[in-house]
């Protein structure tokens, strides 16, 4: 079969920066970001087109918070599938946490794309005229009994749950000695909130953070999807604009044509800023974008601003001229991602018939989300004992219980690919392919970030994120520092290709042909 899919080597001089910010939000765990020695350099975050919800957590998936009030006593963290708030382990039998006096309840999290037209998807759950935008809380106003409490329950948890016993190499309590002054005569309450977040950042392994209420609550999104106002796009900085890296679903963006992989290179005739900040602005009101794209062509599109819902959908489509298969997974912080990708490819498959012969998964820039998703994905592809996680005091396996799926996709080859933007769980996710399913992986190395974290509420709605698991694959290999080694390297900014030139997606098909054709 003759494909349109062709190696180009022309490669762009700048190669590919790594995509994963430092706040990779909560539930990443398995698939949050990496400790700091091993971490990659930090390059300008994601962030979709409203300024103010630069997604400062890029992979948390929560159920509604409660409205934060002034009271610095926790509580136990919502309940959510594969995402910020977790069971501590993948086992059916969990460890029990049971928090000291002034502790809060523990709930284990883990933590935390986009396609052609003829994408098989689940429809969005919502429609844009069902959309309201939520407004963010303000902060609570604490007194010094109150951040007194709040100080040291936060130091209190770190020290008895925290992953690394020598804290990474800090001097603890030197730390809590430099920052217990500075939050204490904070002179208002996002100052005192400052100096918790700064203190937790010191530990420096990127994962463990703290939430003052308001990015808690905004950090509750990338489950169910947040509203904001907007045109529906998620981009990152460029040399000639913002490029585009996801386009919401039902969204003004995607319903003009806007593709991942364009760059937008003027707003209303003006040249981008370098936050993109230009394309927000009140609901109803319009902005003219000039886009570019990867074949080079330009064209200038109008979009009225409208509440947009933040909603990553997995898509599976064949890629054109060939008979492999294509599944764009984009984040796993959406909890019904694993059920979304089954059902798209149960339709997918039931069409193609005999004629699939192989599938490409692509995880790259990826940086994690909830362990249920990740273990709800696993089961589609492997069965049984894959790896385990450990924490200081017990290790828990990873046991994968297939899906109904896996008996029509377990003799498919399989090509993963990944980048340095891949983090967390989708690392577990690429790696227990590449050594369970015999997956080829293509790319390049992964970021090596692997703990799994656990999240804290408090009353007065802020949170704070531990890392307390790592993760072993079943040979002994730790990821965490390491990252996903690909079979095949191609060093390249991908985003820069059309879908047809896509190094990684040209090696890919050509990885499953070889295979098709030895078998």
């Amino acid at each position: 079969m003759q494909s349109e899919y062709t190696s180009t080597l022309a490669i762009p001089a700048r190669w590919r920066r790594c995509l994963a910010p430092r706040r990779i939000v909560a539930v990443l765990c398995l698939c949050t970001v990496g400790i700091a020695s091993c971490a990659p350099p930090a390059p300008p975050p994601v962030t979709s087109d409203q300024s103010a919800q630069a997604m400062a957590s890029i992979g948390s998936t929560f159920a509604a918070l409660p409205t934060p009030t002034a009271s610095p006593t926790n509580t136990v963290a919502p309940t959510s599938t594969a995402s910020p708030t977790n069971t501590a382990s993948p086992t059916a039998d969990p460890p029990t946490i049971t928090p000291a006096a002034a502790a809060p309840v523990v709930t284990p999290t883990t933590a935390p794309a986009e396609l052609p037209p003829q994408a098989a998807t689940l429809p969005p759950t919502s429609t844009p005229g069902t959309l309201v935008v939520q407004p963010t809380p303000t902060l609570p106003v604490l007194d010094q009994v109150q951040r007194t409490a709040l100080f040291d329950k936060v130091a209190g948890i770190i020290e008895a749950h925290y992953l690394y016993e020598d804290y990474g190499g800090v001097d603890w309590e030197q730390l809590k000695q430099e920052y217990q002054p500075r939050a204490m005569s904070a002179a208002t309450s996002a100052g005192f909130y400052t100096s918790l977040k700064a203190m937790v950042a010191q530990l420096g392994d990127q994962h463990s953070r703290f939430l003052d209420p308001q990015a808690a609550y905004q950090e509750q999104g990338l489950s169910a999807g947040e509203v904001y106002v907007g045109v529906g796009v998620a981009t990152i900085d460029d040399p000639s604009g913002r490029l585009v890296t996801t386009v919401y679903p039902n969204s003004p963006a995607s319903e003009a044509g806007i593709k991942r992989r364009d760059i937008i290179v003027a707003v209303d005739g003006q040249p981008i800023d370098a936050q993109g900040q230009q394309i927000s602005g009140p609901p109803g009101t319009s902005v003219r974008l000039q886009v570019r794209s990867p074949n080079g062509g330009q064209r200038v599109v109008t979009l009225e601003r409208r509440p947009v819902l933040e909603q990553y959908v997995p898509e599976v489509y064949l890629l054109p001229g060939t008979d492999v298969g294509y599944v764009l997974i984009q984040s796993f912080w959406p909890t019904d991602t694993p059920q979304a990708v089954e059902q798209a490819l149960q339709q997918f498959v039931a069409a193609e018939q005999n004629r699939l012969g192989g599938l490409i998964i692509d995880v790259r820039s990826n940086r994690g989300g909830w362990r249920t998703v990740l273990e709800g994905l696993l089961a589609h592809f492997v069965e049984g004992e894959v790896g385990a996680f450990y924490s200081q005091s017990a290790t828990y396996p990873l046991n994968v219980t297939p899906t109904a799926l896996y008996p029509l996709l377990q003799d498919l080859p399989l090509v993963v690919l990944v980048d340095r933007g891949t983090k967390s769980y989708a690392e577990v996710f690429a790696a227990v392919l590449q050594a369970k399913r015999d997956a080829q992986v293509v790319g390049v190395n992964t970021a090596g970030n692997t703990e799994t974290i656990y999240a804290y509420n408090f009353d007065d709605g802020s949170r704070l994120w531990v890392a307390q698991e790592g993760f072993r694959l079943q040979d002994g290999a730790n990821l965490e520092g390491r990252g996903v080694v690909p079979d095949r390297s191609i060093p390249v900014d991908w985003l820069q290709f059309s879908e047809v030139r896509d190094p990684h997606i040209v090696k890919g098909i050509e990885l499953i042909r070889q295979q098709a054709s030895a078998n």
